[in-house]
């Protein structure tokens, strides 16, 4: 009978949870995709709430005019992790720019490492190039070394805004649609999916497993859908991690979402001092 029961329900079950742990499972080196959705994500507080919302609105502007997606992000340690590397990664995990248009940059500052890296979308390869990248970390490198950050992403931004401009045209009405009913629901969909998936499971297999008793054959599966309902649903995240603390500012600055972009690895950067 036991040999049953962990055939039919506790071997499914943990093959289950080993599925959502793989898909849910995420470096803790690195931030979530912001929510509510924003391009500058301050998470190593290296501005004022002020200077995050003054870019803030100049990126959101220019999203809405070209479509091109440039995030400004600062966290306090990359860890093991080489700065290029680290701000690609980044860059796919949260797919800044938009699908088929691979059209989003990311600005990163590392501040432990006093590092700096531009990570450019496939789609901006051409007008943002690595030549033009290292030049733009030049305009901001100076102002890094004196601690004024704000003014430092200020030019780096101008810079990108004015080498991306006129590579895409914005369609604002269209994407606003997009995002509200895709970036919105996306996370929650996919986690409802997979817990409905895991009860139906357990449902079968509870059936098979306990029929013909007075009705106790569902314990097991009932008590296991419990916990595992609990553990997707309930709970927050722990609160160490070495990209620092959620920027400060106000929520979500107009921004819809990122829209799905991918990176090849271009880029340049380097260290501040």
């Amino acid at each position: 009978m036991v040999k049953k029961i962990f055939i039919r329900i506790i071997l499914p079950v943990m093959f289950c949870m080993a599925g959502v742990v793989a898909v849910f499972a995420q470096d803790k080196n690195f931030p979530d995709r912001p929510a509510p959705p924003r391009l500058v994500n301050d998470f190593a507080n290296m501005m004022s709430a002020a200077e995050q919302q003054q870019l803030e609105s100049e990126l959101v502007e220019f999203e809405r005019a070209t479509s091109n997606e440039i995030t400004i992000v600062t966290i306090t340690s990359i860890g093991e992790y080489d700065i290029a590397d680290y701000t690609v990664k980044l860059g796919k995990l949260w797919g800044v720019g938009k699908s088929g248009r691979n059209n989003g940059v990311v600005i990163l500052a590392a501040a432990q490492e006093h590092k700096i890296w531009i990570a450019t979308g496939q789609g901006l390869e051409g007008a943002l190039t690595d030549f033009t990248c290292g030049k733009i970390r030049d305009k901001m490198k100076p102002y890094f070394q004196q601690k004024k950050f704000y003014e430092g992403f200020s030019v780096g931004a101008e810079s990108v805004l004015a080498a991306t401009r006129g590579e895409f045209k914005g369609d604002e009405s269209k994407r606003r649609g997009e995002r509200a009913s895709g970036n919105s629901k996306s996370s929650k969909g996919g986690l409802i999916i997979i817990v409905i998936f895991i009860v139906l499971i357990l449902a079968v297999f509870g059936r098979r497993g306990g029929g013909g008793r007075g009705g106790r054959g569902g314990g097991i599966g009932d008590i296991a859908t419990g916990m595992i309902l609990g553990s997707l649903l309930g709970g927050g995240r722990g609160s160490g991690s070495s990209w620092g603390n959620s920027g400060g500012g106000d929520s979500g600055g107009g921004f819809g979402g990122f829209g799905g972009g991918d990176f090849g690895g271009g880029g340049a950067g380097g260290s501040w001092g």
